[in-house]
Parts: structure tokens; C-alpha cells; sequence
């Protein structure tokens, strides 16, 4: 079965219209200087609204795979695969990948120092995901205020003429200029409404963005610290030093840290064994009575002489 092709002629004839073209040219240099300004407006805001919905997609900025190893950070933590983790946030360009190498950093001492260098980061973040917003709001203001500007100025222009022409009693004169001069009204206000969708649109991405980087960098905060912490990366362990003994050493001082009575000295503690040649002092002796005299010559006599039969 054929089906019978439509006649499109019209519509090719409606699109390759010559007539359309110059009207929309005419259109363009009825605004003056002023409308100039205005394509210059609605040609930054396209280049920044391209390049601004290029790079806040969710696969530029939450890469997937990261995504993933944020979601399983717990079993990550467990295997003892932290230093892989690591290594792979810190080979990351994206914004999350940035994130999750500040919050794996050994050098922080607590949880709460990893918090706000995590939190300080991610304002940084934003920051760089706003740029080129601020150019949308500039267009945002001044292109309806270009618009009024240049209407005013044809209003000026066709009062003032009127004013010189002896023919200023005829309507279509006056009504001309005036619909001239509102071109650029309407070419301020056709530039600055699809700019406020755009900049509203981005502006919500951000935020979605920045609270799904807050959400997997708490889930990975609380992983890490929850495991050990910079443990997790294998800390050498430290060596025990035993304490010098030297045989036969002369003396020990007294600690550092011990404390001594004011105005007195410390002799140094002897451990020394002592010497052979060294002389035991003598011990004191108790003096004993003599025998009374008697007794003491008695005794002598019983000693030298003997006893008869």
C-alpha cells in the first residue's frame, strides 16, 4: 500500500521566506546601539549556559564509580583496603573524588579536625561549581534594563522629531516610532526570561549536587574514623628500647623529674660493688667493766701458781 506523500511547499516556502530575514534584521537595527548591547548579553549567556550545563552533570561531578566506593567505604575499611581507596580519590578531577581524599588524610589528629578541613573543602567546591552564575545574574539585570534604556531613548527621539515636523498631527508618525522605540524593550525582556530558567535550573543542580557530596562524605567521615582512623594505613609500630645497664658502672644520678627538699643537696646513689682492698669500718664497741681489783690479782694467782695436793 502507498500512501500518498503531503504537498510540504507551503511550509518550505513559509521557512526560506526572505521577507522573514530582513524583518528579523529590521528588528535588530531598529533598537540602535542598545540592542547591540543586548546580543552581546544574550551571546554570554548562551556560552555560559552551555558551559555550565556541560559540566554539572551528574556523571562530571558524582562520578559513578566513586560514588560506588563512597557507598562501600565500610567494606573497604574492613578488608584493609584503605590505601587503595585512597589512592583512588586522590587520582580523581571531580569534585567528590577532591572530597574524599581531604577526608582520608592521615594528618588529622580527631574526627572533628577531618570535619571542617571536609567542610571547608566542600565550600570550595561550591564555589567552583557557581562560577559563571554570576555572569547569568548580570544578564539577568541589565538586559530588560538595556531594553528600557534603548525605549526610552526612541521615545526622546520620536518626540523630538515630532516636535520638528510641521506634519505632527498624523497618528501612524507617532505610533511608529513608538512601536520602534519598544523593540528593544522586547529584546531586553527575550533574553533575560530564558536566562532566569537557566540560572534557576543550575542554581537547584547545585544544590542537588552539594547535598549528595555532603551525604556520602558524613557516610564516609564516619566509615574511616570508625575503623581506626589513619590506622587503617598499616603506622609503623614502635620500637621498645630497654634500659642501659652498665656493669660495674661508678654512680646513678637521682630522675629528672624528682623534686628535693630546698637548700639541701643530693649526694649521688652509690650502686658500686664494694672494693676487697676496701677496709670494713670496725664495729663500735660497748667498753666492759673491769674485774675489781681482788678478783683481778686472785685470778692472776690462781693462774700462775698452781694448786698443792
Amino acid at each position: 500500500m502507498i500512501f500518498p506523500v503531503p504537498d510540504l511547499s507551503p511550509i518550505l516556502a513559509i521557512g526560506i521566506d526572505a521577507s522573514v530575514n530582513e524583518k528579523i534584521w529590521d528588528f535588530l537595527l531598529s533598537g540602535g546601539i542598545f540592542m547591540g548591547f543586548i546580543a552581546i548579553c544574550s551571546f554570554i549567556a548562551l556560552t555560559v549556559a552551555i558551559h555550565r550545563l556541560i559540566s554539572l552533570r551528574w556523571r562530571t561531578v558524582l562520578p559513578p564509580e566513586l560514588v560506588k566506593e563512597f557507598e562501600g567505604a565500610e567494606q573497604t575499611f574492613r578488608s584493609g583496603k584503605a590505601r587503595e581507596l585512597f589512592n583512588k580519590f586522590e587520582e580523581s578531577d571531580s569534585p567528590v573524588g577532591r572530597i574524599g581524599c581531604v577526608a582520608m588524610l592521615p594528618e588529622h589528629a580527631s574526627r572533628e579536625e577531618a570535619q571542617d578541613a571536609v567542610e571547608s573543602t566542600a565550600r570550595e567546591e561550591v564555589v567552583r561549581l557557581q562560577t559563571g552564575l554570576s555572569a547569568l545574574e548580570v544578564v539577568i539585570t541589565i538586559a530588560p534594563l538595556l531594553g528600557l534604556l534603548g525605549t526610552v531613548s526612541g521615545l526622546v527621539s520620536v518626540f523630538a522629531s515630532l516636535g520638528e515636523s510641521t506634519d505632527a498631527g498624523d497618528p501612524s508618525v507617532i505610533a511608529a516610532g513608538i512601536a520602534k522605540a519598544l523593540n528593544t524593550t522586547i529584546g531586553g525582556l527575550a533574553v533575560a526570561v530564558p536566562t532566569v530558567i537557566v540560572y534557576s535550573f543550575l542554581q537547584k543542580r547545585i544544590e542537588a549536587l552539594a547535598a549528595r557530596m555532603e551525604v556520602l562524605t558524613g557516610h564516609l567521615l564516619n566509615s574511616f574514623h570508625r575503623n581506626g582512623g589513619k590506622a587503617l594505613y598499616g603506622a609503623p609500630a614502635a620500637s621498645a628500647v630497654a634500659p642501659k645497664s652498665v656493669a660495674g658502672s661508678a654512680s646513678t644520678t637521682a630522675p629528672a623529674g624528682a623534686v628535693h627538699p630546698p637548700g639541701k643537696a643530693t649526694a649521688p646513689i652509690s650502686t658500686a660493688a664494694p672494693s676487697p682492698s676496701a677496709k670494713a669500718p670496725s664495729p663500735k664497741t660497748t667498753p666492759v667493766n673491769p674485774p675489781p681489783a681482788g678478783e683481778q690479782r686472785g685470778s692472776e694467782y690462781r693462774r700462775i701458781v698452781p694448786r698443792g695436793d
